[in-house]
């Protein structure tokens, strides 16, 4: 039995008429009457009685005529949401992240995600920490590479670790420190330090900061930017030095040079999302992450 089964006896039963049902149905008559007699071999009863004054129902057909209506409804029911689900994925799933932190770990997974999500339009926005935990937080964003912890638990977001941060000295070509294979934070401390903005960028700005306390530099601070090729350019000016993310060697960098740091520590970066979100979308970007 086939639903166009239930939809032929369904048709036939109101309009008690072959004639008229085959042409409300849009098939050959002939084509009906055999449906209906396959229909009732099925079944094993008769369901209409056919004489030269038209078409009645039997009780048989009468009682199988409720449920056919009502199989044929759950059908279209289940057509309707099956729709819906789809319908679902056009909303734009949205993912910030920190270009400088992030640059070489998305691409694959998000590629990974559209294979998965093909109906799902994922937009990729380049944006502050301090910006994705606010859009986060509103729902303006579903997904935020953000980078530090701090942004994150600032306004309660939930974070999963995803990569880890080392930093670097970067320094103007002819800087004494140019020369060693790793720069002692104590070799920097009659410089002036370009920084990272702390209203965009507070996780990192804080990271660096208490890490350099911890080893008893006191960066003079001459001036904060928000990018890090901002910082780059000002370095490169030989007006002062820096402490940056070594994957921002992936910037153009001409004038400056990148040197490890001695006993730095390194930072956790991670991912962070709304704790109300149960998007489908994000659930599966989630299990995409590395472990």
């Amino acid at each position: 039995m086939e639903l166009r089964h239930l939809r032929y006896f369904v048709g036939v039963a109101e309009e008690l008429s072959f004639t008229r049902a085959a042409r409300k149905l849009r098939v050959a008559q002939p084509a009906l009457s055999r449906q209906i007699r396959q229909l009732e071999d099925e079944v094993g009863v008769a369901l209409l009685l056919r004489d030269r004054s038209g078409v009645q129902m039997t009780e048989s057909g009468q009682a199988f005529l409720v449920e056919a209506k009502a199989l044929l409804e759950q059908s279209e029911h289940a057509i309707r949401a099956a729709q819906q689900a789809e319908r679902k994925f056009e909303r734009p799933f949205n993912v910030g992240y920190v270009w400088g932190l992030f640059h070489s770990l998305l691409p694959p997974i998000l590629d990974q995600l559209r294979v998965r999500f093909p109906h799902c339009p994922v937009n990729l926005l380049d944006l502050t920490a301090a910006r994705q935990a606010q859009d986060l937080y509103e729902r303006q964003l579903d997904a935020g590479f953000i980078g530090f912890a701090h942004e994150a638990d600032t306004v309660g977001l939930m974070k999963r670790k995803v990569a880890e941060c080392r930093f670097v000295a970067v320094l103007p070509l002819d800087h004494p420190a140019a020369r060693k294979t790793k720069v002692p934070l104590a070799l920097l401390a009659k410089d002036f330090f370009f920084t990272i903005s702390d209203a965009s960028y507070p996780g990192a700005s804080r990271f660096i900061a208490a890490a350099c306390a911890q080893s008893g530099l006191t960066p003079k601070v001459l001036q904060a930017a928000e990018r890090g090729f901002t910082v780059l350019g000002l370095v490169a000016s030989n007006r002062g030095v820096a402490i940056l993310p070594e994957s921002l060697r992936a910037l153009p960098h001409p004038g400056v040079v990148f040197r490890p740091l001695a006993d730095f520590p390194q930072a956790e970066l991670y991912l962070a999302c709304n704790r109300t979100n149960h998007s489908p979308v994000l659930q599966g970007l989630l299990e995409l992450l590395p472990e």
